[in-house]
């Protein structure tokens, strides 16, 4: 039975709890989940009852930090799920880095220690044989980073680009569909619970520029950091350059791209029928590829379709382990 923690007991750390204590993934068991006030531990593993809505008001609450309950004498799998923090990934990638030098696996759906820390940390994994798994990092619910290690790895990756920010993707899709300002379409996101409340990550093109870093240097081997992308937002977009567009048959979206040449991301016209040009909150990645050429998926890129990835790659930890472990009782 693998044990796992989640570290990070926000909207998706409840969620994806609740998955977990139901049993959804075989030979899997919840132990502990923490968040910024402290942490609840229980060995013989959390029932869907058991879990409370508040971590700091339930019986067993202890007031420690985190780190306390990241060891392998506790569990095999970390979930790392605490808000990105893109001045130095923390508290997030200390915690990530404390997992691996364990031995433990994780898997994380924080943009923070993979953008800034990414070959630190597949390093780590490797040398202690762990599995570090980020696709809930890039795209919501959008399998891109499997898809292309596991489907396409045979192939030459070229370039990568797309809108991977649900957040602009809505402003902007407002702007051209019902020509309102800027103000007014990121007031209505932020009404809709689209946008944060402070929503600067997003409409600077950060958020985007942090998830073409990942893309870079998980599926390229770019080696890049965030200050190597050239970033320019949507804050200075006007109900008159969409209009301009439109009457072109074109529109203006946030693009990201990843190549030999640049890491970018701004916004750039795109022809209405590009099968790049969704609206919405939906997210599209293109992949051009040496010999496939083109491909292009699209998907929700936030909210709980993120909990499908996250689901996804919990199961790819456990059934690697479940191999893992069978192959070690045939050769006694």
């Amino acid at each position: 039975m693998i044990r796992c923690i989640i570290v990070g007991y926000g909207f998706l750390g409840r969620k994806l709890a609740k998955e977990i204590a139901a049993h959804k993934i075989q030979d899997l068991k919840l132990v502990g989940i923490a968040s910024s006030k402290g942490y609840l531990y229980k060995e013989s593993g959390f029932k869907p009852e058991d879990l409370p809505e508040k971590i700091a008001e339930a019986q067993g609450f202890k007031e420690a930090p985190a780190f306390e309950l990241i060891s392998r004498e506790l569990a095999d799998l970390l979930i790392e799920l605490t808000p990105t923090n893109i001045e130095n990934g923390e508290p997030g990638l200390s915690h990530i880095r404390q997992a691996l030098e364990e031995g433990m696996d994780v898997v994380t759906a924080n943009k923070g220690p993979i953008a800034l820390a990414y070959e630190e940390l597949t390093s780590l994994a490797r040398e202690r044989d762990a599995m570090l798994l980020y696709e809930a990092t890039v795209g919501g619910g959008i399998p891109i980073i499997s898809l292309q290690k596991r489907c396409l790895a045979a192939d030459e990756l070229l370039s990568i680009k797309g809108i991977l920010n649900g957040t602009t993707n809505y402003i902007l899709s407002r702007m051209h569909f019902e020509e309102m300002t800027f103000e007014l379409a990121l007031r209505e996101a932020q009404m809709l619970g689209i946008a944060e409340r402070d929503p600067t990550l997003d409409i600077e093109g950060i958020d985007t520029a942090l998830k073409i870093v990942i893309l870079a240097n998980s599926l390229m081997n770019a080696g890049k950091k965030l200050n190597d992308v050239k970033i320019k937002g949507i804050r200075k977009i006007t109900s008159e350059a969409i209009a301009a567009a439109k009457e072109s048959g074109m529109t203006i979206k946030l693009i990201g791209i990843a190549n030999e040449e640049e890491l970018s991301v701004a916004p750039r016209l795109i022809k209405l029928g590009d099968p790049l040009c969704v609206h919405g909150t939906l997210n599209a990645i293109n992949l051009n590829l040496r010999i496939l050429g083109s491909l292009t998926i699209i998907g929700e890129g936030a909210g709980e379709s993120t909990l499908s990835a996250l689901i996804n790659d919990v199961y790819e930890v456990v059934k690697a382990r479940r191999i893992s472990t069978s192959k070690n009782a045939l050769n006694e």
